[in-house]
C-alpha cells in the first residue's frame, strides 16, 4: 500500500512541477489583472454543477475538496474501500464588451488532479494538485501623435500566470455522521506583467516587466453533519474555513529593448534590473457554510454560502489594495439520480442543475462587480454497473456592467472529469 501511495505522490509532484508557471486560462479576463489574480472555484465539474455548492453533501462516486471533512464520507462501500482518482479540466468563453467595442477569448485550464485512499472505513486522506489564482488578459491600445496624422503610439498591456496548489487532505468520521477534516496546502507560482510601447514607424519596442516568483503556505479546517430525518431523508450541515496564508513574494523589475523586423520581436539588448525586491504577501481567508436535504443517491437540495476576506491584507501591488474589497457568494443546486438499483443506463445517470450569484472582490469606481451564473450537466457511467464517471457540465454567466468605467463578461464555462474508482485490497479468499 506505501510502495502504490508513494507512487501515486511523486506522480502528482512531477506534474505539479512540469505546470508550476503554466496556471492559467480564464478566457481574457481584465478582472484578473489584480493582485494575485482571479481565485479559482475548489469545485470539481459535479459540485460546478450545482452553482458550487458542496460543503454538506458529497457521494461514493466523486472527490469533494470544498470541504475536506467529506473526503471520508462514503469511501468505504460494504466490506469495499475505494480509491478514487479525479482529473479535471475547465474552460471558459467570454465575450467582453467595453462601450460601442466588444472582443472575446477562450482559455482552458486543469482543474483538478487528485488521489484519495481510503485508509481505514473512518480515515481517508488524499493528495491534490489544482489552480489557487489564474491571471489572463491582454489588450491593445492606440493613440495618434499630435501634429502628426500618420504616426500612432501602441501600447500593449500583458498580464498572464498564476498560482498552483498541491494539498494534502487528511479526514476522518466519528460516530457514523460526524466528519472533520484538514487540508494543507503548499502554493507556488509566477505572475508576469508586461508593458510594451512602441511607435507605428519604429520597430524598437520598449518593455517593461515585472515578474513576481510566490511561494507559501495555508491550511484549511472542515467539518460535517448527518442528521436522519426519517429512513429516506437526510439533513446535512457542514462548513469549512480556510486561514489567511502568507506568500513569500519576489518581484523583479526589468527593462528591456526589442525590435520587430516582421518576423517577431528580438530582444536587443540585455535586459536591465530596475529592481529586485523581497517581501511577504497573503493570501485572503475563506470560509463557506452549507445545508442539504438528501434522500441518498436519489435527490440533493443544497445551498451554500460563501466569503472570502481581502479586506486588510496585502496585496502583491498597489493596483489590487485600491480596487479590491470582501467578496460574497450564494449558490444552490440540485442532483436527481433516477434509481440506483436499476438496470438501465440511464436510470444510473447522476443529473444536476444549479445557481451561483456573486458580490466579487473587485469594486470599480464605487461599483461592486456582481456576478451572476446558471449551470447544469450530468454524470455519465463509464460502462454499465461501473463505478467510474465521467463529468460534463457547462455553466452560462454574466459578470459585470457596460456602464462607466465597468466591463461586461458574458461567459459560457465548460468543465469535464472523470472520476475513476477502483477497490482497495480486496482480500483473496482460498478454498
Amino acid at each position: 500500500m506505501l510502495k502504490k501511495i508513494s507512487f501515486y505522490f511523486s506522480f502528482l509532484l512531477l506534474v505539479a512541477v512540469s505546470i508550476k508557471s503554466n496556471a492559467q486560462g480564464q478566457g481574457n479576463t481584465p478582472y484578473s489583472i489584480f493582485g494575485i489574480g482571479e481565485l479559482a472555484d475548489p469545485t470539481d465539474a459535479p459540485q460546478e454543477m450545482m452553482g458550487g455548492a458542496g460543503s454538506s453533501f458529497t457521494n461514493s462516486f466523486y472527490i469533494n475538496l470544498v470541504n475536506p471533512a467529506l473526503l471520508v464520507k462514503n469511501r468505504t462501500v460494504g466490506d469495499l474501500k475505494y480509491v478514487a482518482w479525479s482529473v479535471g479540466l475547465r474552460g471558459n468563453y467570454r465575450n467582453i464588451v467595453k462601450g460601442d467595442e466588444a472582443n472575446s477569448g477562450f482559455g482552458y485550464n486543469l482543474q483538478n488532479l487528485t488521489l484519495a485512499f481510503p485508509l481505514k472505513r473512518n480515515w481517508a486522506m488524499a493528495v491534490a494538485l489544482r489552480p489557487y489564482s489564474m491571471v489572463d488578459y491582454r489588450i491593445k491600445t492606440t493613440s495618434p501623435i499630435s501634429g502628426n496624422s500618420s504616426e500612432e503610439f501602441n501600447v500593449i498591456n500583458t498580464y498572464n500566470g498564476g498560482i498552483s496548489r498541491v494539498s494534502y487532505v487528511n479526514s476522518i468520521s466519528l460516530f457514523n455522521n460526524l466528519y472533520l477534516g484538514i487540508e494543507g496546502s503548499y502554493n507556488f507560482g509566477t505572475i508576469q506583467k508586461d508593458s510594451i510601447s512602441y511607435l507605428s514607424s519604429n520597430q524598437n519596442q520598449l518593455t517593461n516587466s515585472f515578474d513576481y516568483t510566490l511561494t507559501g503556505a495555508s491550511v484549511k479546517f472542515g467539518a460535517a453533519y448527518q442528521h436522519s430525518l426519517n429512513k429516506k431523508w437526510k439533513l446535512n450541515v457542514g462548513g469549512s474555513a480556510e486561514l489567511q496564508g502568507k506568500l513569500k513574494t519576489e518581484e523583479l523589475k526589468t527593462f528591456a529593448i526589442y525590435q520587430d523586423g516582421g518576423v517577431g520581436p528580438e530582444l536587443q539588448t540585455k535586459p536591465d534590473t530596475i529592481s529586485l525586491n523581497n517581501f511577504s504577501a497573503n493570501t485572503p481567508a475563506q470560509f463557506k457554510v452549507g445545508l442539504s436535504l438528501e434522500s441518498p443517491y436519489h435527490w440533493v437540495f443544497a445551498a451554500d454560502y460563501g466569503i472570502t476576506k481581502w479586506n486588510g491584507i496585502k496585496h502583491i501591488d498597489n493596483l489590487a489594495g485600491n480596487f479590491m474589497q470582501d467578496s460574497r457568494d450564494l449558490s444552490f443546486g440540485i442532483e436527481y439520480l433516477p434509481n440506483s438499483s436499476s438496470t438501465k443506463y440511464l436510470n444510473q445517470v447522476f443529473y444536476r442543475v444549479g445557481y451561483k450569484m456573486s458580490t466579487t472582490p473587485y469594486n470599480i469606481d464605487g461599483t461592486s462587480v456582481k456576478d451572476n451564473r446558471i449551470s447544469l450537466g450530468m454524470s455519465l457511467p463509464m460502462g454499465f454497473r461501473n463505478p467510474s464517471y465521467m463529468n460534463l457540465g457547462v455553466a452560462f454567466g454574466r459578470r459585470g456592467l457596460n456602464s462607466g468605467s465597468l466591463v461586461e463578461e458574458n461567459y459560457i464555462r465548460i468543465s469535464t472529469s472523470f472520476s475513476l474508482l477502483s477497490p482497495w485490497f480486496i482480500k483473496p479468499k482460498i478454498d
